[in-house]
């Protein structure tokens, strides 16, 4: 990957496919929700793979999601936007682009981003918006509206359990065109029906990595 969302010296250790989707026999086996078993499981891909990072998600399925009642109020929401990167607790998260801070909130409720950051960049003569979720709480009062960061420039770290939301540490990172009316916050899983709507809003996000 040219761009590095994370720690350059983690990444540079490689990235490996994670697969949460509803495809994968294990999580018919075993539940992806308890941190503990997630987070084996990751250990266990790594050292398969010879690789650090795990990285995925992108429109993918999860089990996850239909198991959870904040994701099943009305419609089963169960499709993932974003792509998440999964390393420590503490890893640095650096900005993608040059871009200034757009929004910022502490999403607090269980099995929302927690700590979260959106940055607006212009891209040749484009607007687009950065989101990066479950962040660390250490970092929330050092963002301020309208700051500048620069490209690669550290942002912030990855949170605690207690802190992002309740997942194993990881980066939910989303790239959208137009944040309609959000403030520190947009939608993250999508429910099938809802696909349309966002399909010229929310951009595969791993077109701005590779």
């Amino acid at each position: 990957m040219k761009r590095h969302l994370l720690d350059p010296q983690l990444s540079q250790k490689g990235y490996f496919p994670l697969d949460l989707s509803i495809n994968n026999p294990f999580w018919k086996r075993n539940d992806v929700a308890d941190i503990s078993v997630c987070h084996e499981y990751i250990e266990q891909q790594r050292k398969s793979h010879g690789a650090f990072l795990a990285i995925g998600g992108y429109l993918e399925q999860r089990a996850l999601y239909q198991k959870n009642e904040r994701f099943n109020k009305g419609i089963v929401r169960d499709i993932h936007l974003g792509v998440d990167i999964w390393a420590p607790a503490g890893t640095t998260v650096h900005a993608m682009y040059d871009g200034v801070v757009h929004s910022y909130a502490h999403n607090s409720d269980p099995g929302n981003y927690g700590p979260t950051l959106i940055l607006q960049h212009n891209i040749d003569g484009q607007t687009i918006y950065t989101l990066y979720g479950h962040l660390s709480l250490d970092d929330v009062n050092k963002w301020e509206v309208g700051y500048r960061f620069r490209e690669s420039e550290i942002i912030a770290h990855l949170g605690t359990p207690q802190e992002n939301g309740g997942y194993s540490p990881h980066l939910h990172f989303q790239v959208m065109t137009d944040m309609k009316g959000y403030q520190g916050d947009f939608p993250g899983v999508a429910a099938k029906e809802e696909l349309e709507q966002y399909k010229d809003i929310v951009l595969d996000p791993m077109s701005f990595l590779e």
